[in-house]
C-alpha cells in the first residue's frame, strides 16, 4: 500500500524539520510559519525557507524558531529530497522507523544507493552525501551509471546546486544545516522547473580538479586529454601530466589564484596582469642514465604558451618546485611547470577556431604532446 502524494505532500511536508523525539501525529498538526524568531529576512537562506514552506515542505518549532544552523540528519534530508520529487512513499505498515518508507522511495527512484550508506540514518547528512542525493534527482542519467564521489561533487557544483564555504572549499566532509538543506532544496526545484543557477567557479574548479585533474571546462569551456596520460619529453625521458590548472592572474578570486606569490613572473620579462596561468603537475622519469641535467621547458616548447618563473625558488607556493630533473642516475621527479598566455590571444584562438594547445621536443626529439584531445576546437 501507498500513500497518495497528495496525502504524502500535505501530512509527511509539515513534519519534516520538526525534531525527531517529537511525535507525528502532534508535528503533522503544526501550522507552517511564515516568520521566525531566528530567521531574518537579510538572511542568505531567508528566500529558501519562504519556498519551501509554501510548498509544505518543511517547518518550524513550536517554540517559534527554525534553528537554521542545527544540524540536519540523513533521514530527515531524504525525506526531504523524497517531498519534493513528490515520490511514491510506500506506508510504514511494520513498526519499523519512521524514515523507513522514505529510504524506501529514494531507493526505488535510484537517488540513494544503499551503497552510498546504509545505516546511521539519524546522524547529520555531510555535504558529500548530499551531493550525491540531489545531483541524482536532478539528472535521471546519473540514477542509472555507475558514479564515482568525485563526479557527483563536480556535476553538482557546476551545475549550481552545491556551491563552495569560504573562499570556495567544498567542505566535504561537514555536516549540512537546516538552513543549507533549505537551500540545495530550493536550488534542486528550481532545476527541475527549468530554471538556471549560477556556478560558484571557485567550487567547481577545485570539484573538476578532483574529477578530471583539471578545471579547463570550468574556466574555459574546453576539454583537456583525460589526465594522467604519459608522452615522451624527449629520448629515454618521459613525463605524466597529472594536473592542469588555469588560473586567472587578473582576477583576485579566481580559482587557485592564492597559488601565485608577487614573485611570479614571465621569462620575457613582460606583464602578466592580463594573463591566463597554466600550471602542468608533470612526473618526470627516465629509463637510461644520461650524464646531464633538464629543465621542462628544454626539452619541450609550446608556439602560443609563455613559460613563468617563481622566485624566489624557495616560495612556498603550492605550485612552486626544483625544475631540474637530473638524469646521471635512474630518477623520477614531480615538478610544476608555468606558462602562460594572454587573454587576447585565448580570444583570438577561439576567433579562429583552431585553439591548438601542445608541446613539442627539441633536438632529436620530433615528438608533440597534443594537450587537447585531438587539436579539438574548445
Amino acid at each position: 500500500m501507498k500513500l497518495s502524494k497528495l496525502t504524502t505532500g500535505l501530512t509527511a511536508a509539515a513534519l519534516l524539520f520538526s525534531s525527531v523525539t517529537a511525535s507525528i501525529e502532534a508535528a503533522s498538526t503544526a501550522a507552517a510559519s511564515t516568520s521566525f524568531k531566528d530567521v531574518k529576512s537579510s538572511d542568505w537562506y531567508y528566500s529558501s525557507i519562504q519556498k519551501l514552506i509554501s510548498k509544505e515542505l518543511v517547518n518550524g518549532f513550536e517554540d517559534g524558531t527554525f534553528k537554521p544552523n542545527q544540524e540536519i540528519s540523513r533521514a530527515e534530508f531524504l525525506k526531504l529530497v523524497d517531498l519534493s520529487l513528490q515520490l511514491d512513499i510506500p506506508a510504514n505498515l511494520s513498526g519499523k522507523p519512521w524514515y523507513t518508507p522514505y529510504v524506501s522511495a529514494a531507493v526505488e527512484a535510484g537517488i540513494h544507493r544503499t551503497s552510498d550508506f546504509n545505516g546511521n540514518w539519524t546522524q547529520p547528512i555531510s555535504r558529500q552525501e548530499m551531493a550525491r542525493i540531489t545531483v541524482r534527482a536532478i539528472d535521471q542519467t546519473l540514477r542509472n551509471t555507475k558514479t564515482s564521489d568525485t563526479q557527483l561533487v563536480y556535476e553538482a557544483t557546476k551545475r549550481g546546486i552545491l556551491s563552495g564555504l569560504t573562499g570556495g572549499e567544498l567542505g566535504l566532509k561537514e555536516n549540512s544545516t537546516r538552513a543549507q538543506a533549505t537551500v540545495i532544496v530550493d536550488r534542486v526545484l528550481t532545476v527541475l522547473n527549468g530554471g538556471n543557477l549560477t556556478a560558484d567557479k571557485r567550487a567547481a574548479s577545485y570539484a573538476e580538479v578532483a574529477y578530471r585533474g583539471t578545471n579547463v571546462q570550468t574556466m574555459w569551456g574546453g576539454s583537456f586529454r583525460s589526465l594522467p596520460f604519459t608522452s615522451e619529453l624527449r629520448p629515454n625521458i618521459a613525463g605524466e601530466f597529472k594536473q592542469i590548472l588555469i588560473i586567472d592572474l587578473s582576477d583576485s578570486n579566481s580559482p587557485f589564484r592564492d597559488y601565485v606569490p608577487s614573485g611570479f613572473s614571465k621569462i620575457n620579462g613582460q606583464t602578466w596582469e592580463n594573463d591566463y596561468l597554466i600550471a602542468f603537475k608533470v612526473t618526470i622519469s627516465n629509463n637510461k642514465i644520461i650524464k646531464d641535467q633538464f629543465t621542462f621547458r628544454s626539452m619541450v616548447g609550446s608556439n602560443i604558451l609563455m613559460p613563468g618563473i617563481i622566485l624566489p625558488r624557495d616560495s612556498k607556493s603550492p605550485i612552486n618546485s626544483n625544475q631540474n630533473f637530473y638524469a646521471h642516475t635512474i630518477n623520477n621527479e614531480t615538478i610544476w611547470a608555468l606558462y602562460t598566455i594572454s587573454k587576447k590571444e585565448l580570444n583570438e584562438l577561439h576567433q579562429s577556431k583552431r585553439p591548438e594547445f601542445f608541446f613539442q621536443g627539441y633536438g632529436t626529439s620530433t615528438n608533440i604532446i597534443e594537450l587537447n584531445k585531438n587539436r579539438s576546437v574548445f
